[in-house]
């Protein structure tokens, strides 16, 4: 086939025949080759437009929905998928109460029986500063105090750690 044959071809074979050049006539009336082949292309065009339906083709109603729970179905089930199932909530429910009871159990056992807290006993104390006495005039009565501070202090320490109990 020739390129003025080829050039307009499609808008021959549609019918359009305004669109085609008289250039394409020409050739076809005098190349028998390229006419012989046109005919074949028209014959198998016709052919085609016969196999065309009339009414638009669509989908039947529900063939999106049908297709999309066709999809859904197929897709591969999640890990959290097992936790909605109710046997498995079941089980999960079942294995949480043992373990409480378990649990508990231990803690109530392991306990030592006595939970009363020891009670410190208390340190009286008899010194006693004059009312009319003070600090700075007696350089050694300050000395006194100090040291019977940090002796009370260290009576109160022991009497702690004797009485603690775990």
């Amino acid at each position: 086939m020739h390129q003025p044959i080829r050039d307009n071809l499609e808008e021959y074979l549609k019918g359009s025949t305004r669109q085609v050049p008289q250039a394409f006539h020409a050739h076809l009336v005098a190349c028998e080759e390229c006419a012989t082949e046109l005919r074949l292309l028209e014959t198998q065009a016709n052919m085609l437009r016969s196999l065309r339906s009339d009414a638009g083709v669509g989908p039947n109603p529900g063939f999106y929905a049908r297709v999309m729970d066709r999809i859904e179905e197929q897709a591969p089930a999640s890990i959290w998928s097992v936790f909605l199932q109710p046997s498995f909530g079941r089980r999960l429910a079942i294995a949480s109460a043992t373990l409480v009871v378990l649990l508990g159990t231990y803690l109530v056992t392991t306990e030592p029986g006595d939970q009363t807290p020891a009670a410190a006993p208390a340190v009286a104390t008899t010194d006693s500063v004059k009312p009319g006495a003070s600090e700075m005039g007696a350089p050694e009565m300050g000395a006194t105090q100090d040291s019977l501070q940090q002796q009370r202090r260290r009576d109160a320490v022991l009497v702690d750690l004797a009485s603690f109990h775990e």
